[in-house]
């Protein structure tokens, strides 16, 4: 019997339990899943809230390296920015898992990449949690002094900082929140940044509308970097201070976009992941690159660049402090307006980093015991104890500067082998079926085959190991932390698999990993007699965009004389093309043929030489004749030689 590995994955792999559970034992097939409580503004609010938060801590930071050229360095990490943006919002949906980018790269290449990815977005997912923690405590403090008060001493002269002790308890409160569930997680977070999102399109308004002054703008564009020796930057332009503080200002500027792949963290828990995760994700790439490049233009145009760079602690307040008459009135709203969203970008920390652990756990590259969901809050309580502790214990130092230096490191590393993972992907999973597709890609023929590269990850390769690259020969702190991490990392990875007697490089875990489906080619059978618009009716009923469809029409050529054939071979393939058009602007692939003779030899010529997945034949109305009665006999008789093969549609009069 004919059994394509398409047909299994016409369900979504979320929706089939013995798909997205291969692998695991008996007792972990009927452990409890996560439960899918998140839509479309949930799934964006989680990305936007681990991005829109950067700003207000990297924006006098990039100024004190950048200078007044700092947009710049914003629109060169914006790029970047687009480019990942893009390939998370198709890469997920197509496959859609907790994990992200080390679940895309055990796909793409093996469980070594997929650790090394996993374990260096982890990374970054600590790191945020302690620093947006710190940055929020600290807007906190602005708004209530009297918290500078707080301390806390132990023995061996152990010392924890207002700052720390506010932060740690922030941390705290968020692993709560996310230990009773997702859901009142992801709600929380969608209050948190609509409020924030409102508040910033009112700063940017009154900003441009009573501050902004083009002549400053163009003025301080032209200072490309800070021309005085910095910490924390190693000059490898030696005759070159500007440029080298500049070029150190756009690894800076990528701390402002780290974090989308948040969404993808939350996949498996997204309602609907193939449809709404790519709406998610573009709108955060939108009100991103909004937020970041707007408030970067806008303080370049309103006061000096050296002010906005001593301010680098909150940049923003003292931005609205420049605004006549209302400055003063603002600023507490400016306070809030971070903590808000600081608090909400540490929450997608502890969301992302318990998902990602959890993943990593599920596909053996971490004891599986992390993949431990709790039966009823049906969320991965391990790992939220686990490295939500160890997040509480940085925030507990209180040194928001030292924690910076060390935020990029991971999170460039997984995203080169993001697209590398990408590129890779869209050449062997050619017959995946992808609900939202990357713009711009190049097709050409190898080997009888069509392969079609995405410039997104073409440019996006490049672009991001430049950037790693540039990270680790200009900052030092997190150069040593980055590689040591990823050393301990490796050597945990390498003792597990050796203990459970594992494979190092194993391609086998891939093989669980399903998209959401594949496409599926269908020939349909279509009567050179037929009406052409119920031909489009019935395939708009019957298939959506994941089919691939080729329209076949068979003309006998036993009873017809050779001119007339040739003249309606024509008209019916005319006919045909006209109908494939109208299908192809409504989203389809089409292609279409015509053949002159028996209709028996064209169908099996359609499963031996095209090797499609189905025949498809609309069924016949009560008015045809004796033959189209003929027609459907033949039909008949080849499924039984072909069970499986064949379907019948069911007229859309």
């Amino acid at each position: 019997m004919y059994c394509s590995y398409k047909i299994l994955a016409l369900y979504p792999p979320y929706l089939c339990e013995s798909l997205d559970r291969s692998g695991l034992s008996e007792k972990e097939r009927k452990a409890v899943t996560l439960k899918r409580d998140i839509g479309w503004l949930g799934s964006f609010a989680i990305g936007y809230g681990d991005v829109g938060a950067d700003i207000f801590v990297a924006l006098g930071v990039v100024f004190l390296y950048a200078a007044g050229a700092a947009p710049f360095a914003f629109m060169a990490a914006a790029l970047v920015y687009l480019l990942i943006g893009l390939t998370y919002a198709e890469m997920s949906s197509v496959y859609p898992y907790a994990g992200g980018c080390h679940v895309f790269s055990l796909k793409g290449f093996n469980t070594l990449i997929g650790f090394i990815a996993g374990w260096a977005l982890m990374l970054d997912y600590m790191i945020n949690i302690s620093l947006f923690s710190l940055a929020a405590a600290g807007y906190l403090k602005f708004l209530f002094p009297w918290l500078y008060t707080m301390r806390l001493s132990g023995p061996f002269n152990l010392n924890v900082p207002p700052l720390g002790l506010v932060a740690a308890l922030l941390v705290l409160s968020l692993l709560f929140i996310n230990y009773i569930g997702i859901k009142y997680s992801a709600n929380f977070v969608t209050i948190l940044v609509v409020f924030g999102l409102v508040v910033e399109a009112i700063i940017l308004s009154l900003g441009f509308a009573l501050t902004f002054n083009l002549e400053t703008l163009f003025r301080q564009l032209n200072v490309f970097g800070n021309n005085k020796i910095l910490p924390d930057v190693e000059y490898f332009f030696s005759n070159s201070v500007q440029l080298s503080n500049f070029v150190y200002g756009i690894t800076v500027a990528m701390a402002s976009f780290i974090g989308i792949e948040s969404i993808s963290q939350a996949a498996e828990e997204t309602r609907k992941p193939y449809r709404w995760i790519p709406i998610a994700a573009k709108l955060t790439i939108l009100a991103v690159l909004l937020s970041v490049l707007l408030f970067a233009f806008l303080a370049d145009g309103s006061m000096d660049w050296e002010k906005v760079a001593t301010s680098y602690e909150n940049p923003v307040a003292v931005l609205t402090s420049n605004f006549p008459a209302i400055g003063k009135m603002l600023s507490p709203i400016v306070a809030i307006t971070a903590f808000i969203l600081c608090y909400a970008s540490a929450n997608t920390g502890v969301i992302g980093i318990s998902r990602l652990t959890a993943s990593m756990g599920r596909f053996r590259l971490m004891p599986r015991w992390l993949y431990y969901i709790h039966p009823m809050f049906r969320t991965p309580t391990r790992t939220l104890l686990i490295f939500g502790s160890i997040g509480t214990l940085i925030a507990l130092m209180g040194d928001i500067p030292f924690v910076v230096s060390l935020y990029n490191f991971g999170g460039l590393l997984s995203y080169a082998i993001l697209m590398a993972s990408f590129i890779k992907l869209r050449i062997t999973d050619r017959d995946v079926y992808r609900p939202w597709k990357a713009p711009l890609n190049v097709s050409f023929r190898f080997k009888e085959k069509v392969i079609e590269l995405p410039l997104v990850g073409l440019i996006g390769l490049p672009a991001t190991i430049l950037l790693w690259t540039l990270v680790i020969i200009l900052h030092p702190h997190g150069r040593l932390f980055g590689f040591v991490w990823v050393a301990i990392g490796l050597t945990l990875y390498a003792c597990y698999r050796k203990y459970h007697k594992l494979p190092l490089i194993s391609k086998e875990e891939a093989s669980w990993i399903v998209p959401s489906s594949y496409t599926i080619e269908v020939t349909v059978l279509v009567d050179p007699m037929e009406d052409y618009d119920t031909v489009k009716r019935t395939i708009k009923h019957s298939y959506d965009k994941r089919y691939k469809l080729r329209l076949v029409s068979v003309i006998n050529n036993i009873a017809e004389k050779e001119p007339y054939l040739k003249e309606l071979q024509v008209s019916v393939s005319s006919d045909l093309e006209n109908l494939a058009n109208e299908l192809r602007r409504e989203g389809y692939t089409v292609t279409h043929d015509v053949f002159l003779g028996d209709l028996e030899e064209a169908v099996k010529q359609e499963i031996s030489i095209f090797n499609v997945d189905f025949i498809a034949y609309i069924k016949r109305s009560v008015k045809e004749t004796l033959t189209g009665k003929h027609r459907e006999e033949i039909i008949n008789r080849l499924s039984q030689e072909y069970p499986g093969r064949f379907v019948i549609l069911r007229r859309a009069e």
